[in-house]
């Protein structure tokens, strides 16, 4: 250890090539201390200091990690491929192709409490419910969830939605699914589907709030007559309704490799839609709509991206100057025994007809 000691009043002293003046107090320099009238200054205690710090610091994000859902393991599942689409799915590609814009924030919590039993919290501020539609729905329950799991779905505002399926001699799917809003308002639903080698079809029957006038039944049918290209028809009709009107609408739709063109017609309006896909990662879609009732045309565009870091980018404009992108991705955090949680980001902009510019932000979290 190198230890020096200096003594003076107004001495010169020279260190290091550089003069100090050292007047009325006693430097003692020593390694690793530095004493100067009195006062110490601890190197080692500022680094314990500073260690603590970053550890305090490093446990409290820790635990707001541990807070998150774990990153569940993708397991590759092929898909059960019909032998023909469904009606309700003709336009099912161009039209998810198209972003979902909304505004203010939000917060999703999908939770798994029993086997078959989830719960949904949302919780919102501002106004984040779909302001602006990007095209028109011409069938029943088009872009509605096909999949629905059995069992039950319980969210946040107090609904409760129940699903049963079974499978019946012949090939026959029977679904039945009921949402209670609260104590006096409640949606039922029963489905009878079959599925042949040429053609799938379905009659649905609802009633809304147990009243026998809300009765509204709905007959599916699609008929595969080439290889790629399946014609379909739809009637609804409320029979307790006097007097009766049904609704009939066409579809037609023809399937490429690369590329899909669908179209519907009905007395509300005519929709064709155009679906491209250049790439894996990349795909475009167009979708014309022309309403019997107001006799305006609209023509949307819509981009849909994928990158290699699992984020998502769709992007649509349409030919009423309006339009609007989301941006999704998947943030992860890296514990120390292996484990990986995950927060999903979504990002929204919206440009409506009145140009103003809107912006939305979303946190999905799935335990």
């Amino acid at each position: 250890m190198l230890e020096e000691t200096f003594f003076g009043l107004g001495q010169d002293l020279e260190l290091d090539t550089h003069t100090y003046i050292i007047a009325n107090c006693k430097l003692e320099i020593t390694n690793p201390r530095v004493r100067l009238a009195g006062h110490v200054v601890n190197a080692q205690r500022y680094e314990n200091k500073t260690r603590q710090i970053k550890e305090e610091v490093s446990s409290f994000v820790s635990s707001l990690q541990r807070l998150l859902p774990k990153k569940k393991d993708i397991i590759v599942v092929e898909p059960q491929r019909h032998k023909i689409t469904k009606l309700c799915d003709v336009h099912a590609e161009a039209k998810n192709t198209f972003p979902k814009c909304f505004v203010g924030a939000r917060l999703i919590v999908l939770r798994e409490v029993l086997d078959r039993v989830k719960l949904v919290q949302q919780y919102s501020y501002g106004k984040t419910r779909e302001s602006y539609r990007c095209f028109s729905q011409l069938i029943h329950k088009e872009m509605e969830p096909k999949n629905t799991d059995e069992g039950l779905l319980v969210d946040s505002a107090g609904s409760a939605t129940a699903t049963y399926k079974e499978i019946l001699e012949g090939g026959y799917l029977v679904r039945l699914t009921t949402r209670i809003k609260d104590l006096v308002s409640s949606d039922t639903e029963i489905v009878l589907e079959k599925e042949n080698d040429k053609s799938v079809g379905s009659v649905s029957c609802s009633v809304r709030d147990v009243d026998p006038n809300t009765l509204r039944m709905v007959t599916q049918w699609m008929y595969k007559i080439r290889p790629d290209v399946c014609f379909g028809t739809e009637i609804g009709l409320k029979p307790l309704m006097y007097p009766p009107t049904p609704e009939i609408s066409i579809s037609a739709r023809y399937d490429r490799p690369s590329f899909t063109v669908s179209s519907t017609a009905s007395k509300v309006g005519f929709q064709v839609c155009l679906y491209k896909q250049f790439s894996p990662d990349l795909s475009l879609s167009t979708i014309i709509t022309e309403g019997c009732r107001a006799g305006q045309t609209t023509v949307s565009l819509a981009m849909h991206k994928n990158y290699q870091n699992g984020s998502e980018l769709k992007i649509f404009v349409d030919s009423q100057r309006c339009g609007g992108f989301t941006f999704q991705r998947d943030i992860l955090f890296y514990e120390p025994h292996n484990e990986v949680r995950v927060l999903r980001l979504v990002g929204s902009t919206l440009i409506d007809k009145q140009r103003r510019v809107r912006f939305g932000i979303g946190f999905n979290l799935d335990f």
